[in-house]
């Protein structure tokens, strides 16, 4: 049972590192043909191209459209444009894509892995513990920390910015990413998954 958590969310986070490192086929394709110095790195071996952007581009045009949808407060409309910037990750981990490549999914996943590893350490480094996280989302305790839930949006503000120059510092590019304070919970009941597991092998089956 903890007291004070905060919830922070990266919007759109997959869509986002797809616009951020240029998660792209055709940029895979021209990527993996650079030195490594002038390409845009990515995993399980793959790299990517900083002139192509095709993939990206589109991305951008639905996220533009997302943003005004949000603005006229279409709910409907904007939640579909997000299921659709989201579908392609699922699309390019597709065997049955013709545009499937491992090293494309993985570029993707095992980067928000890192994004959320990194946003973590940065959370720590402040004094705040952090005790859970999802796909795109860091749950955060204030419990024995100098910060109050009135400090979440200077959080937010502050990771953006940090991330706004880790990226231009290590990879020369313009970060997409976008941390977004999301709700403040007290008290919050969090059951380990651990746990859990164990509890459920213990469970006679009748």
């Amino acid at each position: 049972m903890h007291d004070d958590i905060l919830v922070f969310d990266f919007k759109s986070l997959y869509p986002s590192i797809i616009r951020t490192f240029n998660v792209d086929p055709i940029a895979l394709q021209e990527g993996v043909r650079l030195p490594e110095a002038e390409a845009i790195p990515g995993f399980r071996g793959g790299q990517f191209s900083r002139e192509t952007s095709i993939l990206a581009t589109i991305v951008d045009d639905l996220w533009t459209a997302r943003e005004k949808a949000k603005k006229q407060n279409n709910t409907v409309w904007s939640n579909a444009i997000k299921i659709i910037m989201n579908s392609f990750y699922g699309v390019l981990g597709s065997a049955g894509c013709r545009f499937y490549d491992t090293r494309l999914a993985s570029s993707i996943t095992m980067r928000g892995h890192w994004i959320l590893a990194q946003s973590k350490i940065w959370f720590e480094e402040k004094g705040l513990d952090v005790i859970y996280g999802d796909t795109d989302s860091i749950f955060v305790s204030l419990h024995g920390s100098n910060f109050e839930p009135k400090d979440a949006v200077s959080l937010e503000q502050e990771l953006n910015t940090w991330w706004d120059i880790k990226i231009q510092r290590e990879f020369k590019l313009h970060s997409r990413l976008e941390i977004e304070f999301e709700s403040h919970f007290s008290p919050f009941l969090c059951q380990r998954f651990e746990a859990w597991k164990k509890d459920q092998r213990n469970v006679t089956r009748v």
